[in-house]
């Protein structure tokens, strides 16, 4: 008799595919003119959705179920009562902006298409004359964003994500203003060596974070060096450390010195984390550090020493 021989398919997820997939979302929800509206509305904040309704001629029906997709997206949500661009919903509105301004530039890109068929000019002929159609059109999308944003980058991975923010912990001069959503050992080490250096360190963290547990793991590794031990104490008494719980921490970000930032993006449904951008442009620093004091101000203390003090008097 034969043996059976079971054959499992494995496939490795694609993660191109799943790009394309969170693609289709975000082009579904904008998909109609009636998104559109709604979606450039939100850029100012949409404070009275009776009033959006009357400004943008739309029903209640169409204006609530276009705005629903848009928030379910991860391009729109509601905070304090108006409903207005995520990170990611800027982002796209930048995008978006600059692919308006190139749509109302057609006839100029249509003339550039039928030169580059010519025949008899030159490259440098050829250049020359797309430089002076485009001259003054502002509409090439890296420029602008730019502008708005400053130098850009993209963590993909988790881990290209803990290399950069661990990165620009230890480059960190003064401050850090951090909300994080997750516990990450290498990321907190970071976080104590820049305690070391002086460095003032603001931690929101959610309300359901377990963070004595971390906090206890760590020490229990240090017990075989009673030194250890006391230097890591000593940190936690420093006043440059402070540490709140919130309940409302929608995603993760950073802020360093006034001169950095990171900001988680999360999956529309599931919430987990997707990617997440890095910047340097003082604009968007400017915005995350005031919304950061709004969530600070909210938050709940955390002592760390008090919820510690019965677990390491036991070593």
């Amino acid at each position: 008799m034969v043996p059976t021989i079971q054959i499992t398919d494995v496939r490795r997820e694609n993660p191109q595919d799943s790009a394309f997939a969170e693609l289709e979302i975000l082009f579904s929800a904008a998909a109609s003119i009636e998104a559109i509206k709604i979606f450039f509305a939100a850029k100012d904040g949409i404070k009275s959705s009776t009033q959006a309704i009357r400004d943008l001629d739309l029903t209640q029906k169409k204006y609530y179920t276009h705005l629903k997709r848009l928030i379910d997206a991860g391009l729109v949500d509601r905070v304090n009562g108006v409903y207005q661009h995520t990170t990611l919903g800027k982002i796209g509105f930048k995008l978006a902006e600059a692919f308006m301004n190139v749509v109302i530039q057609k006839d100029r890109l249509d003339l550039i298409d039928r030169l580059s068929k010519a025949k008899n000019i030159t490259l440098d002929e050829t250049e020359e004359i797309m430089r002076a159609i485009l001259k003054d059109t502002n509409i090439i999308p890296g420029d602008r964003i730019t502008d708005i944003l400053g130098p850009v980058r993209m963590a993909d991975t988790w881990e290209k994500l803990v290399n950069d923010v661990t990165e620009q912990i230890h480059k960190a001069e003064k401050e850090i203003f951090f909300v994080s959503r997750y516990y990450e050992l290498r990321t907190t080490d970071a976080l104590l060596k820049a305690l070391e250096k002086g460095v003032d360190i603001h931690l929101l963290i959610p309300k359901e974070l377990n963070v004595m547990k971390e906090i206890g793991l760590i020490t229990s590794l240090l017990f075989t060096n009673p030194n250890a031990v006391r230097n890591f104490l000593n940190l936690l008494r420093s006043p440059n450390l402070k540490i709140r719980k919130s309940e409302n921490i929608p995603y993760s970000f950073m802020v360093i010195d006034g001169k950095y930032c990171m900001i988680e993006v999360v999956t529309p449904v599931e919430k987990a984390f997707s990617l997440a951008f890095l910047f340097r442009g003082e604009s968007i620093i400017r915005r995350m550090s005031e919304s950061f004091k709004k969530l600070w101000d909210a938050g709940i203390e955390v002592n760390l020493l008090n919820d510690q003090k019965d677990r390491v008097s036991a070593t």
